[in-house]
């Protein structure tokens, strides 16, 4: 077999990929690519079951999660079908040996307390990404979403807020420099297009600070192009420093809106809708976190049947 470094077929494979993928979901498969494999593969020649097995144990030595690891693993297996289809390996069945779970998966959500004391802040400091953050804790947004977040997106009259696009990293490999840049696409899914409406304070937070804004502005950014994703997560962890509270992701207020929706008993099938799930099994599966007096309540309810 034609020993061809494994980064140019990597590159290849995303020229004919972007043809069938979003762009969004191409910079996934292309993180993957230049974080974790092309640091280990040079050449084809050097995907071995050997080889994949000692990246898979290395990476989860090195505190990857498994489900990151088995990503890696089958962006790896992608590119290897696409070489094989053109003669440039051999066939590749990946057999890799994963440790078996000992933990359920455990969505990180703030506490009560947490969530006060960080809204609390945020609405007494409203600063553009400050307002991104509270948006975020009240209305359950993606990261990219609230970054491609504009002020003409918000319709006060009606108190709802339209998500019509998301912000993501694209990474360029169209030349030998891996740059990337900052693109503006649809969003997740279909149904990730959708509103969400805005009571409360918020709403009245809001209409006071567009006043000084222009309509086509950005609310992160404050300027005419939006902010970056990873410098939103970087400026919530300074947030979180500054409170003295511990570390979460930015996702973790996603977790944490549709915690508390259904701890204030709103219909699953309504809160998939306003998240922008395609199907309610995600919204159950991946959102919904009773916590102990919830389960508490449920058994009480329970025992006064008997």
């Amino acid at each position: 077999m034609t020993a061809i470094r494994f980064k140019d077929a990597c590159r290849l494979w995303e020229a004919e990929k972007l043809k069938y993928v979003k762009a969004s979901s191409l910079a996934a498969y292309s993180f993957v690519i230049r974080k974790h494999l092309e640091p280990r593969f040079l050449t084809l020649d050097d995907i071995t079951d050997d080889s994949i097995q000692e990246m898979v144990d290395s990476k989860l030595k090195d505190g990857l999660g498994l489900t990151m690891v088995k990503r890696i693993v089958l962006v790896l297996e992608m590119v290897t079908r696409f070489c094989e289809r053109r003669g440039w390996t051999g066939h590749h069945f990946f057999k890799p040996i994963y440790p078996a779970r000992t933990q359920k998966y455990e969505a990180d959500v703030l506490s009560t307390k947490e969530e006060r004391k960080l809204a609390r802040y945020l609405a007494d400091n409203p600063t553009p990404r400050n307002l991104g953050l509270l948006i975020c804790i009240c209305c359950g947004l993606r990261n990219g979403e609230i970054c491609a977040l504009r002020w003409s997106d918000i319709d006060f009259d009606n108190k709802v807020i339209y998500i019509r696009r998301t912000v993501f990293r694209l990474n360029d490999s169209s030349g030998k420099d891996s740059k990337s840049r900052l693109v503006i696409g649809n969003p997740k899914t279909p149904d990730s297009r959708r509103y969400v409406p805005v009571t409360g304070s918020l709403i009245k937070l809001l209409q006071g600070v567009h006043k000084d804004q222009d309509g086509k502005a950005f609310i992160v950014s404050g300027t005419s192009k939006p902010a970056d994703p990873q410098t939103f997560r970087n400026n919530f962890k300074k947030v979180l420093g500054k409170l003295g509270l511990k570390k979460h992701k930015v996702h973790s207020l996603r977790h944490t809106f549709a915690t508390r929706c259904v701890e204030s008993r709103c219909d699953i099938k309504t809160l998939s809708s306003i998240l922008g799930h395609s199907n309610i099994s995600t919204t159950l599966n991946l959102y919904v976190h009773p916590g102990l007096e919830q389960k508490r309540k449920c058994v009480e309810n329970r025992m006064k049947l008997l």
